[in-house]
């Protein structure tokens, strides 16, 4: 209790904590003009939930509704428009301390045994995920004729655009490189989409690989030119390229720093876009990129079910898994 009270305080400035065993309100302890804010729970096991909140007292009720062992509660005052990025920041550092997070989202790292653990066992997670080898695929598809017919024209007019034998078999490439045991997790944990339903004039979204709550690759036909967008872990880059991914930029010319991250996968996440089929290629054949791509992919399956899995194109997933 006393080490996290002082990183609280020394990292964040939030003032002492304060104990709530047993109480079924903390309505008594901040007052009505001073709830917004950010809150750390503790635990008796001493595990750790960050939050944010414009009323810290209606969440707290919320909170023990689900978890009846909370024993103290850090709160500091934050302005409702920093609440987000406050939020990130503490949980991101709770996590680099080693802490343990009750948290899912806005965390890299999910802790605990997950559902996939029964599918694939953490010995042979932690191999794939430094290993480089496509793995043979094993494992027996799953069966759906009524999820199969749901996008079967959606599928064969994605065949009939341009460049969809080059997007098609780079998602093939990904999926076989980039998901652990791909034929055993596909549907309840990882979907492909054909052709959703976003698209513009000059944007057609052909497909998106979906983890979790979000999307790890998207392929997009914009003004005819493919363009790839990936979703990885961080960490891994900047071991080997630093912070600023400057040399990672000068390895593959057309790589671009997109902007839009998801709180499913926490901090230790990058957005990256490569323009064209050969530099998409080149992209997934690098051993650091590659590492990212598995570490992030691993995490946000352990997480839990794929949200989007009622999307998934069976057609399209036959061709990825041949």
């Amino acid at each position: 209790m006393q080490e996290l009270e002082s990183f609280l305080k020394e990292r964040y400035y939030f003032p002492r904590a304060r104990h709530v065993e047993g109480r079924a309100s903390i309505a008594g302890i901040y007052g009505k003009k001073n709830r917004c804010g950010i809150y750390v729970l503790r635990f008796l096991n001493g595990e750790v939930y960050a939050g944010k909140s414009t009323d810290v007292t209606r969440r707290y009720v919320q909170h023990r509704i689900i978890h009846n062992d909370i024993s103290h509660i850090s709160f500091k005052r934050v302005p409702k428009s920093r609440l987000s990025a406050e939020e990130k920041a503490v949980i991101s550092g709770l996590e680099d301390q080693d802490f343990t997070l009750r948290n899912i989202a806005l965390t890299s790292i999910p802790k605990g045994v997950s559902d996939f653990d029964l599918v694939m066992p953490l010995a042979e997670q932690d191999e794939w995920v430094q290993t480089h080898d496509a793995p043979l695929l094993t494992g027996t598809r799953i069966q759906d004729e009524t999820l199969r017919q749901k996008y079967q024209k959606r599928f064969k007019t994605l065949a009939s655009k341009p460049y969809a034998e080059e997007s098609t078999e780079f998602l093939r490439r990904y999926v076989q490189l980039g998901l652990p045991v791909p034929i055993e997790s596909e549907y309840s944990f990882w979907s492909c989409s054909c052709l959703p339903t976003y698209s513009t004039k000059h944007v057609t979204v052909y497909s998106r690989i979906n983890v979790y709550w979000q999307e790890v690759l998207t392929v997009i036909n914009e003004d005819n030119v493919l363009w790839f967008s990936f979703h990885l872990a961080r960490s891994p880059l900047e071991l080997e390229h630093g912070k600023s991914l400057d040399s990672l930029k000068r390895k593959h010319r057309s790589l671009q720093m997109g902007n839009y991250l998801y709180e499913t996968g926490g901090s230790d996440q990058v957005h990256l876009e490569v323009q064209g089929y050969e530099a998409a290629c080149q992209l997934l054949k690098d051993p650091t990129v590659l590492t990212a791509i598995r570490l992030f992919n691993l995490r946000l399956i352990k997480k839990g079910l794929c949200n989007n899995r009622r999307y998934h194109c069976m057609d399209l997933a036959d061709r990825l898994l041949g």
